[in-house]
């Protein structure tokens, strides 16, 4: 299983449905959409702050963790209404099922991420540290993936994809700080990569020209 996030800013750019039709045809069960929240969590994010000029209705880290992760609930549901070839799935079940059935498939994150038992055993706090960057590699965790991609439009990554330390990743405001709890000692690739290089993909997911590992959890 390959897991691979595009983040909300990918979503102002025309590389998301290549990506997206890509998934489609290529994915074959073994390949999963993990959304940003994109406009719909930067819309929590700005009620939120807005809240805080009145002295009360204020909107905690915690209420604004979970509409965040709705957030990315509508994204994915945007994800399959632009690409009808796509599924959503929502757990490991419904991801098993609809993988036997060779789907490109997108990621509803709210019933595992908002299940308290799940999330407690995630590590993760409730909070702005936590983003879709950590939730994929939560979900790639879980699913005992091979391979986790993130998908970003930050153009310092074209700067030098040989590898990142994770932690200039996250100095540099490229990935959460959140993600340092899942990363730590798991048994998959981990790699950023740039919206337009979606051509590394354009004849299926098994390649070996990907660039840009995350060298180390340090």
């Amino acid at each position: 299983m390959w897991v691979i996030k595009l983040g909300g800013s990918v979503t102002r750019h025309s590389s998301l449905t290549q990506w997206l039709q890509l998934v489609a045809r290529w994915g074959d069960g073994k390949v999963i959409v993990v959304p940003g929240g994109g406009l719909y969590a930067d819309a929590v994010r700005h009620f939120q702050q807005m809240r805080t000029a009145f002295a009360d209705g204020q909107l905690d880290e915690e209420h604004a963790h979970a509409l965040a992760i709705y957030a990315m609930d509508q994204m994915a549901r945007s994800f399959v209404a632009m690409v009808p070839e796509l599924v959503l799935v929502r757990n490991p079940l419904e991801i098993a099922e609809r993988g036997w059935q060779h789907r490109g498939l997108v990621w509803l994150p709210s019933e595992m991420a908002l299940n308290p038992d799940e999330w407690a055993q995630s590590g993760l706090p409730e909070s702005w540290e936590v983003t879709s960057d950590s939730l994929a590699a939560w979900l790639a965790l879980k699913l005992e993936a091979e391979q986790l991609i993130l998908i970003k439009s930050d153009a310092r990554i074209l700067e030098h994809q040989a590898g990142y330390r994770l932690s200039q990743l996250q100095s540099q405001g490229i990935v959460d700080h959140g993600i340092s709890r899942v990363l730590n000692g798991v048994p998959y690739s981990s790699w950023v990569m740039h919206q337009t290089r979606f051509d590394l993909f354009e004849h299926g997911f098994i390649s070996d020209r990907l660039s840009g590992r995350i060298e180390d959890n340090h």
